[in-house]
């Protein structure tokens, strides 16, 4: 990832925008403390940056542009929570909307709606209502009934995940009729993609590929969807920048192949990230995936040098900018600390592997996984309730398998869609998914792991090693070795005693 040419310089000065990244993310940050805490952490930060200035560190004008970034990261999160808290309609209310998904209960239906109108107004955010009365998924519906706007709570990941998924009000039906309509597109490609995959591959590879290719685990074998949670590799149905690379990569290696170059690439390239990003439904680690992919390409096409820090901490902006309470989004966060673990712990890990006489491609996928693995520790503790030590070396052999199994799943789908005698060959793909899930099962059967509730003091000591022990910090190797090793030997032992 070098520069073309002499005298080429950065992409978007590294010192910078990395900066700019953390000051507009602690704004965003602050919105979840009490106004007390926030306005604490806010003078802070600015002492801070008139610390930078009186060092000489940074000029005052990016001194102003660091200060304003906070106020902005804060204003805008501070609005967005209002607005989604406390705007919109309530009380009783007769509605029409569109079922997007529809799942039975002991009492009837609970359907997820979009496209909310009442007195012929359009309401931004989606719906969840239950009713008695038999929904499909596409239906239009007219329902009358208490309507109360849900409140977000950034203290609840459960409740984040409904922010993403853009589900703002929740109803209990008094009165449903239902209009026979069609699911929005996306669920109609992906619905016919499902079932191919499970007529060709069967039931539990089928429902394995399913979902490795979108995420959605519902057509997965229980025991399957445990044994891979329990052994730390349920990543790989989580649809993020690994599926994204590796169909980034095959595109740009068939595109090379056909002498593309520069814009060509680009304009072939985006809108198959668009289309698979729109299939997805927009998560966050898709986006930010694609949006440093198109950095990579534009910077390599104009002659600047790309960083990974710099990249990522751009994609985290752009995001951010259009929807700032992703921050307190799991699947935000656990993305963005795995690519902030492989771009400044990966290069240093694999040359410590290497001294130690191990092959160089084991020593790269070793480094990768651990890298991530140790990047996103905290937050799988926080939400698994437990860590797997078998899980950094299974990745190391589960992550390559399964991008194989998407990367052929990817290429013979469609073909099968066209030409049905591809089928066969989508058939006797399934050995690969029946083959991970085999590993996953025998991994869980030795599984060794361990829990830990991680503080708040304790977490910024782990990310505050992190950041010491990196490529990108300038401490002296035997500095980060003896840092990295007193606060790794600390954390094993509490995640194993504690």
């Amino acid at each position: 990832m070098t520069a073309r040419g002499e005298g080429a310089f950065k992409l978007f000065n590294l010192r910078y925008v990395p900066l700019f990244a953390v000051f507009f993310l602690l704004g965003i940050f602050c919105v979840s403390l009490s106004y007390t805490v926030a306005a604490i952490v806010i003078a802070v930060a600015l002492l801070f940056i008139v610390a930078l200035t009186l060092t000489r560190s940074v000029g005052r004008g990016v001194a102003v542009a660091l200060g304003v970034t906070l106020v902005i990261g804060y204003a805008l999160a501070s609005f967005t929570l209002y607005y989604r808290n406390n705007v919109g309609i309530s009380g009783y209310q007769t509605v029409s909307c569109r079922a997007v998904s529809v799942s039975e209960t002991s009492d009837g239906y609970s359907v997820v709606a979009d496209s909310l109108r009442c007195d012929g107004k359009r309401y931004s955010g989606g719906i969840t209502l239950t009713t008695n009365v038999s929904v499909s998924a596409g239906d239009r519906l007219a329902v009358s009934g208490i309507v109360e706007i849900e409140e977000l709570s950034l203290d609840d990941m459960y409740s984040a995940l409904k922010y993403r998924l853009g589900t703002k009000y929740i109803m209990t039906a008094t009165e449903c009729e239902t209009t026979p309509g069609k699911e929005p597109l996306a669920a109609r490609i992906r619905n016919k993609l499902r079932d191919v995959l499970l007529q060709y591959e069967g039931d539990q590879a089928g429902g394995f590929t399913y979902a490795m290719l979108f995420g959605d685990t519902s057509y997965m074998d229980v025991a399957d969807k445990t044994s891979m949670r329990n052994v730390g590799a349920a990543h790989i149905f989580a649809v993020s920048g690994l599926h994204v690379g590796v169909l980034a990569a095959a595109i740009l290696f068939l595109l090379r192949k056909c002498k593309a170059k520069g814009w060509v690439m680009i304009l072939v390239l985006l809108p198959v990230l668009v289309f698979y990003a729109y299939l997805a439904d927009f998560t966050p680690s898709i986006l930010r995936a694609s949006i440093m992919i198109m950095l990579y390409l534009v910077s390599s096409m104009i002659g600047m040098r790309y960083d990974d820090i710099s990249s990522l901490s751009f994609a985290a902006i752009a995001i951010l900018l259009v929807r700032p309470l992703y921050l307190f989004d799991m699947s935000f966060v656990m993305s963005f600390l795995s690519l902030f673990g492989i771009a400044s712990l990966a290069s240093p890990l694999e040359k410590l592997f290497m001294k130690r006489k191990i092959p160089p491609k084991l020593a790269s996928a070793l480094a990768l996984s651990v890298s991530t693995s140790v990047a996103i520790l905290p937050v799988s503790a926080m939400i698994f309730g437990k860590v797997s030590l078998v899980g950094v070396l299974l990745n190391v052999l589960v992550v390559p398998l399964a991008s194989l199994a998407y990367l052929l799943t990817v290429i013979l789908l469609p073909l099968t869609l066209i030409y049905s005698g591809f089928g066969t060959l989508l058939a006797e793909l399934r050995y690969l998914p029946l083959g991970i899930s085999e590993i996953g099962t025998w991994a869980n059967e030795i599984n060794v792991t361990g829990s830990h509730t991680f503080s708040t003091w304790e977490i910024i000591l782990y990310y505050g090693t992190l950041g010491i022990v990196g490529k990108y910090s300038l401490a002296r190797k035997k500095v980060k070795l003896v840092a990295g090793s007193i606060v790794a030997a600390i954390f094993v032992i509490l995640l194993f005693t504690v």
